[in-house]
């Protein structure tokens, strides 16, 4: 979010260019050395998706919605099948999401999902929001997930679900490498916008960030260890995932997203310009071939920005929702409840198959 702080001083510097955008090209994924390759489980979650979608008041009227919320790039294999049923809904696993990179600092504002949850919280799900550091280093906030989910009062055989947005999947990640007898608890790990494998954006800026943010964070939240930008270098973070393989116990998931320029928040284009050098589709913050999580299942590409996937902006204040919302509004329950339909799912027949 510092990024988007400074965005009014760098944005000038930017030159006006004409962007493009387009499906029509297969979905990328840039993995780290000696990382297992992704699954596709894009055509079940689109079922899942649609399906949660269409039972929705606000877009039971709006002609392919569906696929406007929920893009569809053209290596997506069909659906040769008639659409299953969903699933039992609410869920037998206990839910934490993690938010990321400073959203300590504006906890205030915006909470991700917080919508969502209130909502789905009223159809039985059991979740919450795991607040972190904003500004500490990966490494600081394993330790506090890991004392969080060491003290969690669990029922007998309950499971956990880690949601984790932006450097929270990444959090999540250094929990499960760093700390074994604290995540066996944990069964699956979904990413959505996650930065597993950093962002250019963290490398332009961390000089701008680190002279900044001492006057710009002063008062809204504790420093930390100061270690928040660090963990999103590229470099740092390919080597991270090159050297840690990441449990094979957990199940893993993970919802990209990108728009078209004009559907992303103001304060994120100049991100978005500067990383349409990187490729054309980004959320402002992050590249979409760098939001998944090696080994894991692709579920699929939201057609939204970095914030508007998951915080409820155009809700708040009048300033705040003029500001900072997105262009158009995200059907976030929807997401997270197919999301978390879709891993109960999972993690249902994996018990099958192991027992």
């Amino acid at each position: 979010m510092i990024i988007a702080l400074m965005s009014a001083s760098i944005s000038g510097c930017i030159a006006p260019i004409k962007l493009e955008f387009s499906t029509d090209f297969p979905a990328p994924v840039v993995y780290a050395v000696g990382t297992p390759p992704v699954e596709d489980g894009r055509v079940r979650f689109r079922e899942i998706f649609c399906q949660l979608l269409a039972e929705e008041p606000d877009y039971q009227d709006q002609a392919g919605a569906c696929e406007n919320f929920l893009l569809r790039l053209n290596d997506e294999p069909i659906a040769d099948r008639v659409s299953e049923p969903l699933a039992a809904r609410g869920t037998r696993y206990r839910v934490l999401v993690v938010p990321g990179f400073l959203n300590e600092c504006f906890a205030g504002i915006a909470l991700p999902f917080e919508d969502a949850i209130k909502s789905l919280h009223e159809s039985g799900y059991k979740i919450d929001v795991l607040l972190v550091s904003g500004r500490s280093s990966s490494d600081s906030n394993a330790v506090f997930i890991a004392e969080t989910v060491a003290n969690l009062n669990l029922d007998e055989n309950e499971k956990l679900v880690l949601v984790g947005h932006s450097k929270g999947a990444v959090d999540i990640l250094h929990f499960l490498v760093q700390y074994p007898k604290a995540s066996s608890q944990v069964a699956a790990v979904v990413s959505v916008s996650g930065a597993i494998n950093g962002s250019p954006l963290a490398v332009k800026f961390a000089d701008i960030y680190n002279r900044l943010s001492p006057y710009i964070l002063s008062g809204r939240c504790d420093t930390g260890d100061e270690g928040a930008i660090e963990s999103l270098l590229p470099p740092v973070r390919m080597s991270w995932l090159a050297a840690n393989p990441l449990p094979s116990s957990v199940l893993y998931f993970s919802v990209a997203a990108f728009a078209r320029r004009e559907h992303i928040n103001l304060l994120l284009k100049p991100g978005y310009d500067l990383l349409w050098t990187y490729g054309p589709r980004n959320d402002g913050l992050l590249h979409i071939a760098d939001q998944i999580i090696p080994g894991g299942t692709l579920l699929g590409y939201a057609n939204a920005d970095h914030w508007s996937v998951v915080l409820p902006l155009e809700d708040k204040s009048t300033w705040v929702s003029s500001t900072l919302r997105a262009p158009q509004k995200f059907p976030r329950k929807v997401l997270l409840q197919a999301v978390l339909v879709y891993v109960a799912s999972a993690l249902e027949q994996q018990h099958r198959e192991q027992n």
